[in-house]
């Protein structure tokens, strides 16, 4: 059954899950940045390295540690964080699916044929609405500022769909750094890929194409201020089973920071 009271939340709530992450290289500001592949808490997730790409289901290096209920459902009932650099946002995403394997010198489409997303769309489907797509660095970039195209299939199963970067890349990105694809026009998500396209090459480095799922996003107001959302605040939103819950930050300064925080859940 689902949970449709407040009484019903306080009564299902499972044990907080601690964050604690450690950025050690320089994220540029206004730019979302993983912790996948970070050491701290949870450990460092690792990449796949091929073009099609795997799909992610917990428990899994990297994640958030998650428990699918016995019965009923699972929702977020309280998350919050705290930073070290100032002002910022930080999001909590389910991460679905990603895959590596990208000639970073090419300039051709680099053609995927991703497997069916897990059930872990907005409505606990596969069709894909309210999944999204990023470019994540696991090895620093060279020189460049490619413009990134992607051709996706919509949560509606409309093909050919074409969405660019949102946040324009940077020379020299670092490890970590996270670019947002956008959507074409009336789309609400992203059913599947079928291919990548760099406008121009970005000299070195590893590169990998992510599908997530936004859960929730805290805003944090000032240095080491915990910012949060809770079952009113956030709505409570469902997270599906084998949920692969992370964090992307993205702060108002360019430097290294530090990540503390807990997630907690409540089922029923």
């Amino acid at each position: 059954m689902a949970i449709t009271s407040v009484d019903g939340a306080l009564a299902g709530m499972r044990p907080l899950r601690m964050l604690s992450k450690a950025i050690t290289t320089t994220p540029v500001a206004g730019r979302l940045h993983s912790t996948w592949d970070r050491a701290g808490v949870p450990g460092p997730g690792a990449f796949d390295s091929t073009l099609n790409g795997v799909i992610l289901e917990a428990p899994i290096a990297g994640a958030i540690p998650f428990d699918n209920p016995v019965s009923g459902n699972t929702y977020l009932n309280r998350f919050f964080v705290s930073a070290s650099t100032g002002n910022g946002i930080i999001m909590l995403a389910d991460r679905l699916w990603h895959n590596g394997g990208f000639t970073i010198t090419s300039t051709s489409a680099q053609n995927i044929t991703s497997p069916t997303w897990p059930a872990r769309d907005a409505n606990g489907t596969t069709n894909g609405d309210g999944v999204f797509l990023g470019i994540e660095v696991s090895a620093q970039t060279g020189a460049g500022t490619p413009t990134i195209t992607v051709s996706y299939t919509n949560s509606e199963g409309t093909s050919g769909r074409t969405g660019t970067n949102s946040d324009a890349t940077t020379s020299t990105s670092p490890i970590g750094s996270f670019f947002r694809i956008g959507l074409q026009a009336g789309d609400r998500g992203v059913r599947s890929v079928q291919s990548v396209t760099l406008s121009a090459t970005w000299t070195s480095g590893t590169i990998n194409l992510v599908a997530y799922r936004p859960i929730a996003v805290v805003p944090i107001y000032g240095t080491d201020i915990p910012g949060a959302v809770d079952t009113l605040t956030g709505g409570l939103p469902r997270l599906f089973n084998n949920s692969v819950l992370w964090t992307l930050f993205q702060q108002s300064a360019t430097g290294a920071f530090r990540l503390n925080g807990a997630v907690q859940v409540t089922q029923g």
